[in-house]
């Protein structure tokens, strides 16, 4: 198996797992948090789906997000230059209440653009660093040389397997095991 066909079937387990996790949710156990600096699986969702979305596109293509060029920012209700990165207690305590089906159709969105750009790019470009920071509200820094477009799916699938562990957490902590 190749790196990029790794990459995708990676990708689509990630999505596939999460949905699964989703499946059935009510609105409030969707906004639920344990806990004052917790986040709640709306929050969680949204994050995946906006670092996904920032990476790719402000990082390994420079171009203008999704959340940004399709208006997703008005269909959910949030603000349009935020990714979740970095939310202090009380940021997270105002996120509003979001329906998961205009999140999960952002989340598609996002995910649909990001399997297009990997099917097209040659595995060479794989090692590229883009040289672009991809959240300057965090940090101006420029990344280490060795953060290649490889690299950042690597940052990706990290990301999205230690959220989905903590949304089926979340979600286990509201239902029990496997319900």
């Amino acid at each position: 198996m190749d790196l990029k066909s790794f990459i995708e079937q990676t990708l689509d387990e990630c999505k596939r797992r999460l949905y699964r996790t989703l499946q059935g949710l009510t609105p409030e156990e969707l906004r639920w948090r344990p806990g004052a600096e917790a986040n709640s699986i709306s929050f969680m969702v949204w994050h995946v789906a906006r670092v996904e979305d920032r990476w790719l596109h402000r990082f390994a293509q420079d171009t203008t997000e999704v959340w940004q060029r399709d208006d997703w920012f008005q269909r959910c209700g949030l603000p349009e230059h935020e990714t979740g990165v970095n939310y202090t207690a009380a940021q997270l305590a105002s996120f509003p209440t979001v329906e998961l089906s205009p999140l999960q159709a952002y989340f598609d969105a996002v995910r649909q653009e990001t399997l297009d750009y990997l099917r097209g790019v040659e595995a060479g470009e794989l090692d590229v660093h883009p040289q672009r920071i991809p959240f300057p509200e965090v940090s101006k820094r420029p990344l280490p040389d060795d953060f290649t477009v490889g690299r950042m799916f690597r940052q990706l699938i990290g990301e999205e397997n230690q959220h989905l562990g903590q949304i089926a957490y979340v979600r286990g902590l509201q239902r029990g095991l496997d319900k």
